[in-house]
């Protein structure tokens, strides 16, 4: 599932000042590792779906339950950050509109998928709400996600943008078939081998859309770790410091 990705200097930790860039990254990478998780369990959960495995579908149901709460876990302090971020800069502005938009989508939407997939648990018979979660989930993470496209020109460096735009293509395209393969969910079949052939598609998009989000986990990991790199490569060593000191010595002499 999609969920908040910003340009600016995120405060992830929901205790330490915006200056312990320390404890920021170390929750900025406990959320990342989060994200991958669900994605994870999303995937195992979608093939689980395949009318051949009909056994495991109660499993499958509670799969996608956990790996939404891993989902939920991440925007709901996505929300918070957000909130935080901008209580202390006080001019909101535009950027600052579609930010709280965004984040509140994807906030909504993965409450929307954490109880759809409680809803198809077999037995409940609530198929359709669940799968009315699901589209109504999937669409507000394209809301969120179209938001977020802004962002892209904020991109300090050009390996940042790459990885920025190729998580925010992953997350348009897999909510889209998120959105497209549920709707069978809402429909009735007269033949059973209809019925296997159509959702047998259906749990295709689901595990194509799944291997995507947990893409762009890695892509989002990815530039977590080229953001925190950056900083230490252009850090002068011991070497390079004493070469700056000889040279600003060499010069003071030289003008004396």
């Amino acid at each position: 599932m999609p969920h908040m990705v910003a340009s600016r200097r995120r405060m992830y930790s929901p205790t330490s000042s915006a200056d312990d860039r320390n404890a920021h990254s170390r929750w900025e990478t406990f959320n990342a590792r989060t994200y991958m998780l669900g994605g994870l369990g999303f995937i195992l959960a979608s093939v689980l779906f395949l009318p051949s495995l009909s056994a495991f579908h109660a499993l499958a149901a509670w799969l996608f339950f956990a790996a939404s709460l891993c989902y939920l876990l991440v925007t709901t302090h996505d929300l918070y950050e957000t909130l935080r971020y901008w209580y202390h800069h006080h001019h909101l502005g535009l950027s600052g509109v579609g930010e709280l938009v965004a984040v509140t989508s994807y906030f909504v939407a993965s409450v929307l998928f954490a109880l759809g997939s409680l809803y198809f648990l077999p037995g409940w018979g609530w198929d359709a709400l669940g799968a009315w979660c699901f589209i109504i989930g999937s669409v507000l993470f394209l809301v969120g996600a179209f938001l977020n496209l802004p962002q892209l020109v904020k991109s300090p460096t050009g390996i940042s943008m790459v990885l920025f735009n190729l998580t925010l293509v992953t997350f348009l395209i897999g909510s889209t078939l998120f959105l497209v393969a549920t709707i069978p969910y809402l429909m009735h079949f007269d033949s059973q081998h209809t019925s296997d052939e159509v959702f047998r598609l259906a749990v295709g998009q689901f595990i194509a859309a799944s291997i995507l989000f947990l893409f762009g986990g890695i892509f989002m990991f990815w530039r977590l770790y080229m953001m925190n790199a950056l900083p230490a490569a252009v850090r002068p060593n011991r070497l390079s410091r004493w070469l700056l000191n000889k040279l600003a010595l060499d010069i003071e002499q030289q003008n004396d």
